[in-house]
């Protein structure tokens, strides 16, 4: 795994093993989910539920955006770089 891009709220942008793109914040528990899934939800549900990208935590990456494993597209991926942007300037 490795950092594309950090902002000063927590949230990173990395490229996982399998070359797909991961938006996390380990500053975040499990507790949080469901107040990220309230910031993005409204205006990108449709997108996340047609590119298989969903919210979830575990106690290495805290919580993260990402496509299911193998489901993952050049669309997943743009939409996981536009949501790290909208975390990492709103959060």
């Amino acid at each position: 795994m490795s950092i594309i891009s950090k902002s000063n709220n927590g949230w990173e942008l990395h490229t996982v093993s399998n070359g797909s793109l991961s938006c996390e914040n380990s500053k975040l528990d499990s507790n949080d989910i469901d107040i990220v899934e309230k910031k993005i939800l409204p205006e990108y549900g449709e997108r996340m539920k047609k590119e298989h990208v969903f919210v979830s935590w575990d106690n290495w990456s805290g919580v993260f955006i990402m496509a299911l494993p193998g489901l993952h597209t050049d669309n997943s991926d743009k939409l996981i770089k536009e949501l790290f942007e909208r975390l990492r300037d709103n959060s």
